[in-house]
C-alpha cells in the first residue's frame, strides 16, 4: 500500500492530471487529483511515510518540490494548500479527508475566493547601518575607551559594546518594520509579520490581497521606495497561494493518545462533546496551580489535562463517518472513542502559518 502525499484541495470533480509539474517521489512522481464530490485532492506517490526530522538540505528539497506543485495548480485553479508533509496510508483516505471535510473545504475557498498572498522583503545595507550605530554618542565613548588597550584587558567592555550595538540595532529595525508595516496594512486584507531571516532584512511580510490590491500594493511599494531614497531595498514576490492565511492540516490520531486522554478525564467509552468540557474543568479546578501552590507539578499536570482537553475536543469536533451520522441526529449525540473509530478518523483545520518570532 503506497502512502499518499497531498499537496492541496481544489474545487472540482473530476479526475486531473498535472502532466507539467514533477511530484515529491522521483521514482513515480505523477501529480494528480483524488476527487469526492465536489472538490478534489491534488496528491502523488510518496518517498517518505514522515517529513518530520529531516536534514535541512532534505527538507529544503521536498520544500521546494511541495511549493513547485502548489504553484502550478495555482495556475488552473484557486486552492487550500495543504501543510507540507501531510502524507496518508493511501488513496482511500484521501476519500475519508474530502468527504470529512467538505465543509470546511467550501467555506473557506468561498472566502478566499480571488484573493492570493505577496510577500514582501525589505532589505537595508547593513554595513552602513553598522557604521551610524557606531557614531552613537554611548557607543562610541565606550569604543574610545578600549581603543589601544588588548582584547584581554578590555574583554567586558568589549562584550557590552556588542550588546549595545545589537539592543541598537534591533531598536532600529523594529521601529522602521512597524513603519513600513503601518502603510502596507493600507493595501492588504490581511498581514502576517514575518521574523527576518538575517541582520540585514528589516522586514519580512506576508500579506493578503485582492487583484486590485496587488496594484495598490505595487503602488504602496514605489511610494516607499521613493520616500526612503534607496536606502531599503524592496522585494515582492507573488501572486502566490495563501500559505500564511489558511492551509489545511491533517493529522491522523493515535488510538493510544485518545484512549490516554480518555483516561485523564475520566471519561467513558462514549462522550458528548458537553461532557468532555465538564470534566476538563472539574478537572482543572483540582489541579490548577493557583489551587495547589505548594505543588511543584501542578503546572505540568494542568498542562497535561489542557493538552489531553484539546486532542479530545477536535476528535470530538471532526469525529468519524459514524460520529458525523449520529451527530447529525441531535447536538446531545456521543463519540466513540473506540480504537476501530479513532482509527477511521482524521483530525482537520485550517490555520494561520505564522512563524514564531
Amino acid at each position: 500500500m503506497t502512502a499518499t502525499y497531498v499537496y492541496a484541495i481544489i474545487p472540482t470533480s473530476s479526475r486531473v492530471i498535472f502532466d507539467e509539474v514533477a511530484g515529491m517521489d522521483d521514482e513515480h512522481d505523477e501529480v494528480y487529483t483524488v476527487p469526492h464530490r465536489d472538490f478534489a485532492a491534488v496528491v502523488s506517490a510518496s518517498p517518505l511515510g514522515d517529513y518530520r526530522g529531516l536534514k535541512r538540505d532534505q527538507a529544503a528539497h521536498y520544500l521546494v518540490a511541495h511549493q513547485r506543485v502548489v504553484e502550478a495548480v495555482m495556475q488552473d485553479f484557486p486552492l487550500l494548500p495543504v501543510k507540507f508533509g501531510t502524507v496518508l496510508p493511501a488513496e482511500s483516505w484521501v476519500h475519508r479527508l474530502l468527504a470529512q471535510g467538505e465543509t470546511l473545504f467550501r467555506t473557506t475557498l468561498e472566502q478566499f475566493a480571488d484573493r492570493v498572498q505577496m510577500e514582501v522583503v525589505v532589505l537595508w545595507n547593513l554595513q552602513q547601518v553598522f557604521q551610524e550605530i557606531g557614531q552613537e554618542e554611548h557607543i562610541a565613548q565606550l569604543k574610545a575607551q578600549v581603543e589601544g588597550h588588548p582584547p584581554e584587558e578590555t574583554m567586558t567592555e568589549r562584550v557590552a559594546i556588542g550588546q549595545m550595538v545589537q539592543a541598537s540595532l534591533e531598536k532600529r529595525r523594529a521601529s522602521l518594520r512597524d513603519y513600513l508595516t503601518h502603510w502596507l496594512k493600507q493595501v492588504s486584507l490581511d498581514l502576517v509579520i514575518n521574523p527576518p531571516m538575517g541582520d540585514s532584512m528589516v522586514a519580512n511580510v506576508a500579506l493578503l490581497v485582492d487583484e486590485a490590491g496587488q496594484e495598490a500594493l505595487n503602488q504602496q511599494l514605489e511610494l516607499l521606495d521613493e520616500e526612503f531614497e534607496g536606502q531599503l531595498t524592496f522585494r515582492c514576490v507573488g501572486p502566490l497561494p495563501p500559505y500564511s492565511f489558511a492551509t489545511v492540516e491533517v493529522e491522523v490520531p493515535s488510538f493510544e493518545m485518545v484512549d490516554e486522554a480518555r483516561r485523564r478525564l475520566g471519561l467513558g467509552e462514549m462522550a458528548t462533546p458537553g461532557e468532555i468540557r465538564r470534566a476538563y474543568h472539574r478537572l482543572a479546578g483540582q489541579v490548577h496551580p493557583d489551587h495547589n501552590p505548594d505543588d511543584p507539578q501542578a503546572e505540568a499536570r494542568m498542562a497535561e489535562l489542557t493538552q489531553a482537553y484539546e486532542l479530545l475536543t477536535a476528535y470530538a469536533e471532526q469525529g468519524s463517518k459514524g460520529a458525523e451520522e449520529q451527530r447529525s441526529k441531535g447536538a446531545k449525540s456521543k463519540v466513540r472513542f473506540s480504537r476501530e473509530t479513532v482509527e477511521q478518523t482524521l483530525l482537520i483545520a485550517i490555520r494561520r502559518q505564522e512563524v514564531p518570532a
